[in-house]
């Protein structure tokens, strides 16, 4: 929402209210923002903020980031808040209507007006009756509240049928969808404005809001979202790892190859500022669908309801938390092969150090779920030598050979920690499982990710046989596996709230973070979308699949070759657990590096 919008909407909403009165103020809640549920609040004066509590341990940067969708508003909200630095539990702090993302400021508009409805014709406002002291709503004060300018009080009257400027409470204008401005323009049905857009091709148009595209329209060649490129974006990040969700270079590269041939665009290195891309529709990540389709109202609903989930277990030295700490791959199962350079024996290493953290500085136990050779040794060198002597720490021990029966066992191993540490009686919130990768993306990406489980391809019942498995007593003991809907809902709402504790930890130890969307609850592998098998049938509830970094980019292939680097992703794992468990933000103190 542009500042002009915005303060004509203050404005109006001035004259709705009261001119000096705090019992005229509306305050209404707002869920759909996040827990804990914000207040919208419409004060006397027709501003709009809200007010927010931050979370655990929350910084004002962190704060920012979730309400505003980036830390660098922070200054903003300090300034809007006399100044404040740091942030206190349980105090409501403001944070201004013009600084919320589009989805947040809509968001509040249905809090504040819940008897408004938007509709495919454009948006209906039912007048509200004055309040003592308030001067009354006028067609003029409704058109420069939802159209930008009261001049357009003519037409309004001519949209509505009226003879006349008079209105009364309770009755219902439309403001017709061509004259509204932001965000009411992008709260109206999706449905209507591809309706709109069909023709727009002809002559026609309409934007959509603050959202990322200019429209959603249909051609010759099928549905698609058009996107306009800004200074210094690239089709292949700023389009398809952006709103598609793939990630590997191959992956990238044909879709590139696809969306050229899509839009008969001759050089991809050589687009104008402002050149706009049609993006074919099934090519999106359900996040950017239109909103009334059915892929994105389920996508959202899964949002909402796992966003409403947080740990609220303190654990101020980590007693009585179990970590399972899981090192991707290993054994014949090397992961991703980059210069030479084998995944599985650098996040291992990594999996040791984050170990002898927890261990040395932490009253929580730690379950690895493998081991090469017989003791757990880091080794005291930048480059790691190649290694093929991992195992997965059943009973009895799986030597890795097979990949794919090392990862069932990952989640088998994981399963009978956690059924034994609740039969001796530990709470749910008491055990996490973290498994460490180093992923193999396209070369301009670097930086950490996490993947949680999604509710992605949900499978009850589900579990393994053979004499491989048969002869391992975990799986013997709970061979197959089945989860409700709510429990996979809360198990996604913790994974969420542990993923963005380690990202926020890896920021303060200014390790780089994946820029976009750096939470996944899926991995694309060309057309298919699955979850990890050891988050998908992991009984822990929070449960975490972190890649460090990204061993296809040359920075940060370098940097793991390194053991201070190594070291660093270690302490910054295990400070994210502490915060996670409600210990404040200050860094794991640096421990000795090797030994046996």
């Amino acid at each position: 929402m542009s500042a002009r919008a915005w303060l004509l909407a203050a404005v109006v909403l001035a004259l709705l209210l009261p001119a000096a009165s705090d019992a005229a103020t509306r305050r209404m809640a707002v869920p759909e923002i996040g827990s804990p549920s914000p207040v919208a609040v419409l004060a006397a004066s027709g501003r709009i903020h809200i007010e927010a509590k931050p979370r655990r341990n929350e910084g004002l940067l962190a704060f920012a980031e979730r309400l505003c969708g980036s830390s660098r508003h922070a200054s903003a909200v300090s300034r809007a808040n006399g100044g404040v630095r740091g942030l206190r539990r349980g105090v409501r702090y403001k944070v201004p209507f013009e600084l919320l993302p589009a989805r947040h400021q809509q968001a509040v508009i249905r809090a504040l007006l819940p008897r408004d409805q938007a509709t495919a014709e454009g948006w209906r406002h039912r007048v509200a009756s004055a309040s003592r002291g308030a001067r009354s709503e006028s067609l003029w004060s409704i058109a420069e509240w939802f159209t930008g300018s009261g001049e357009n009080h003519r037409t309004l009257r001519q949209a509505n049928g009226l003879t006349s400027n008079v209105i009364r409470p309770g009755q219902v204008i439309l403001i017709p969808r061509g004259m509204l401005s932001e965000p009411y323009a992008g709260m109206l049905p999706a449905a209507a404005t591809r309706q709109v857009v069909a023709a727009a091709d002809s002559g026609a148009g309409s934007s959509i809001g603050d959202g990322p595209f200019v429209r959603y329209g249909s051609d010759g060649q099928g549905d698609y979202a058009s996107y306009r490129l800004k200074a210094g974006e690239a089709l292949y990040s700023s389009v398809v790892m952006r709103f598609t969700g793939r990630l590997l270079a191959t992956d990238v590269n044909e879709l590139v190859d696809q969306i050229r041939e899509r839009n008969a665009i001759r050089d991809v290195r050589d687009l104008p500022v402002g050149y706009e891309v049609k993006i074919p529709l099934d090519l999106l990540s359900a996040r950017y669908l239109p909103p009334d389709h059915p892929q994105r109202r389920e996508w959202e609903a899964q949002r909402s309801a796992s966003e409403q989930i947080e740990n609220e277990l303190l654990a101020l030295d980590l007693d009585g938390v179990t970590v399972v700490l899981d090192a991707g791959h290993g054994g014949r199962d090397t992961g991703a092969p980059v210069g030479g350079l084998w995944e599985s024996v650098y996040v291992y290493d990594i999996m040791l150090r984050a170990k002898r953290l927890l261990e040395s500085r932490t009253a929580a136990t730690v379950v690895p779920t493998t081991r090469e050779g017989a003791t757990f040794r880091i080794q005291d060198a930048d480059v790691l030598p190649h290694s093929r002597g991992h195992a997965v720490l059943t009973n009895p021990p799986y030597r890795i050979d097979n990949a794919a029966v090392a990862t069932n066992f990952r989640w088998y191993l994981s399963n009978s920690v956690y059924r034994q540490r609740r039969q001796a009686g530990a709470e749910p919130g008491q055990v996490i499982f973290i498994s460490i990768h180093a992923d193999s993306l396209h070369p301009s990406l670097k930086g950490a990710m996490v993947y949680i489980p999604g509710l992605v391809g949900i499978t009850n019942n589900y579990g393994k046989s053979g004499s491989v498995y048969n002869a391992r007593r975990e799986v013997r003991a709970e061979p197959r596996v089945s989860f409700t809907r709510t429990e996979r809902t809360t198990s996604k709402g913790l994974s969420r709230d542990l993923a963005e504790h380690l990202l926020g930890s890896f920021r303060r130890a200014d390790l780089s973070v994946h820029h976009n969307n750096p939470i996944r609850d899926r991995i694309w592998r060309g057309r298919r979308v699955y979850v990890p098998a050891q988050l998908r049938f992991n009984r822990i509830p929070a449960k975490v699949l972190l890649e460090v970094c990204n061993l296809s980019n040359d920075q940060d292939r370098r940097l793991i070759k390194t053991r201070a680097y190594r070291q660093r992703v270690a302490e910054a794992i295990v400070d994210g657990i502490l915060s996670y468990y409600g210990v404040p933000g200050t860094r794991v103190e640096r421990s000795v590096t090797a030994g046996s």
